[in-house]
């Protein structure tokens, strides 16, 4: 069906135009995570956009009110959020939410007008704001749209004009931002952005696929669980099953025109509750808590076939729900850490030294707003202090921590692995009270370098190459992994001043390396302090911390 000629735009339109724009990034999303320009991977954007917007369909209300889909969807990619991608994805949402408040259905200036408060919120949202990324696409593309529309332009015509801004804006990225010029490459969060336009807009002139498909490839550190703990042989049915598909009406089963959504809802409350139903074309979207879904299932079938499908056990998540009242009721502590970490030896390392719970993420494993309010939760402490350790993680960590309510957390500014381990090692067994303090001060002492294989051909560097340098800065390549390591260490200031190295040795480092690294390091370096630790980190062969 063909939307272009619309001036208004409801919920299930809207709600049609989010599924559009998330099946489009879906088919980009390698594409985008591609054009990274750092050549070890750090932050898959497309991945994490494409994660966010996952979590806000999942979330998102089933309704005709303009309102309640935009916040519902809004809410959800909130706490989905994955990489800072993902976050100033979420808060152009937010914005976009906020101002739809209230309406049932908004003309195209208004609609216009909540994009525009999207890109406010996504830029008040951001410490500094850097032009030449998603902040831009996202300002530039709606403000250049808004100047050629009137009150008789159609949802077609706007967002044709949306989408052409955008690009223009996106092709003027690497004028911005210096890096992307120097790769030769767009800006990935802009193009993310770009391409779930253009998803909205192909569905609105009838060009696309909007159903919402399974997409477990984007699942990050997910373990399906069977939660036999609470669900076992003598388990007894209480609840029933929460059902939820999308059915396509085929017209080799049924008069597709004359099929009622009327009818087919009395015909589901007769065998559940909670239903949620609603017709767009010919596909049908249903909701429904029910003991039989098999019986529901062969009714649905009757008039087509499933594009997508989910259903869960209502009485495990009862019981979960249980556990997790019974959990709140222990004992609260005064202070807690929570730690973010990469590789088996720094996650167990970081663990010996005080964290209360430490969360698998780092470099290409970026964690949600919702893994950090789980670990608020489970933490149960009074006051718990964050080292996100990893700069793309922080932004993640800085939205779970103002959502946070039922505790006092603290953020601190560790960008690294190396300044997490320094953070917690020089202040084990200090006092409670002054602890948030003393790590403030004790990660400002530490630099963070690194040594990694290179994935990509660059204007310093050959895929395969050792590569290393500081921060997103490239110092020193070359084929050696010692020498290009040692060629590290002479370029750091000051180094033979130091008081101590640390060095994290990845996985992918083989036992005659490390040996051959220690020796030429003790040869060229016999004062200094080093200690190698076995981190198991992917992606890096060595991060590096010095301190003072």
């Amino acid at each position: 069906m063909n939307f272009s000629s619309y001036k208004a735009l409801n919920g299930e339109l809207y709600a049609m135009l989010l599924n559009a724009g998330y099946t489009r990034l879906k088919s980009q999303a390698k594409l985008i995570n591609d054009l990274n320009v750092f050549p070890v991977p750090d932050g898959d954007t497309g991945t994490n956009m494409l994660l966010t917007l996952q979590k806000g369909l999942d979330s998102m209300g089933s309704s005709a009110s303009l309102e309640v889909v935009a916040s519902s969807f809004a809410k959800g990619a909130m706490f989905g959020a994955h990489g800072n991608s993902g976050v100033l994805l979420s808060l152009y949402f937010q914005g976009i939410a906020k101002a739809l408040k209230g309406k049932e259905s908004a003309t195209i200036p208004e609609l216009a007008k909540a994009m525009q408060n999207g890109y406010q919120v996504s830029y008040r949202g951001t410490n500094e704001p850097v032009e030449g990324t998603i902040l831009t696409v996202e300002r530039e593309g709606i403000e250049e749209a808004s100047r050629t529309m009137n009150e008789q332009t159609d949802l077609g015509e706007f967002f044709t004009a949306l989408v052409q801004a955008s690009a223009r804006s996106l092709e003027n990225t690497p004028n911005l931002l210096p890096v992307l010029k120097e790769a030769g490459v767009i800006d990935s969060g802009g193009k993310g952005l770009l391409t779930i336009f253009e998803g909205m807009l192909d569905a609105i002139e009838g060009k696309a696929n909007s159903t919402p498909e399974e997409n477990p490839s984007t699942e990050k550190h997910v373990s399906p669980s069977l939660a036999l703990p609470t669900y076992d042989e003598h388990s007894v049915l209480d609840y029933g099953y929460c059902t939820e598909f999308f059915l396509q009406l085929l017209s080799s089963k049924t008069d597709v025109s004359s099929f009622s959504l009327p009818d087919f809802i009395a015909w589901l409350s007769q065998h559940g509750n909670s239903i949620v139903c609603y017709q767009n074309g010919t596909l049908v979207k249903v909701h429904i808590h029910t003991h039989q879904p098999g019986e529901v299932i062969n009714y649905a079938q009757q008039f087509g076939e499933f594009v997508s499908f989910k259903m869960d056990n209502m009485t495990i998540q009862a019981h979960e729900v249980k556990e997790q009242k019974e959990k709140k009721q222990q004992k609260r502590k005064p202070l807690g850490i929570l730690s973010v970490a990469q590789g088996d030896g720094i996650r167990s390392l970081f663990q010996e030294l005080g964290s209360s719970l430490v969360l698998d993420g780092g470099p290409s494993m970026d964690l949600s707003t919702q893994s950090f309010l789980d670990a608020f939760y489970e933490i149960n402490a009074d006051t718990i202090l964050v080292l996100p350790n990893d700069g793309n993680i922080a932004l993640v960590a800085n939205q779970a921590v103002k959502l946070e309510q039922q505790s006092k957390v603290i953020l601190l500014p560790s960008r690294s692995m190396q300044q997490g381990y320094f953070a917690l090692a020089m202040t084990a067994g200090l006092d409670e009270s002054a602890l948030a303090d003393t790590m403030k001060n004790e990660i400002a002492k530490v630099s963070s370098y690194f040594v990694a294989v290179s994935s990509k051909d660059t204007l310093t560097s050959h895929q395969g190459d050792y590569v290393g340098g500081e921060g997103k800065q490239i110092w020193v390549s070359g084929k050696d992994f010692v020498e290009t390591t040692l060629a590290l260490f002479a370029k750091i200031p000051d180094l033979e001043c130091k008081e101590a190295v640390v060095v994290f040795v990845g996985k992918d480092v083989t036992k005659e390396q490390q040996e051959a690294l220690e020796n030429a390091l003790e040869e060229r370096y016999p004062s200094l302090e080093i200690g190698f630790i076995p981190g198991s980190q992917a992606y890096y062969s060595l991060w590096i911390g010095v301190y003072q």
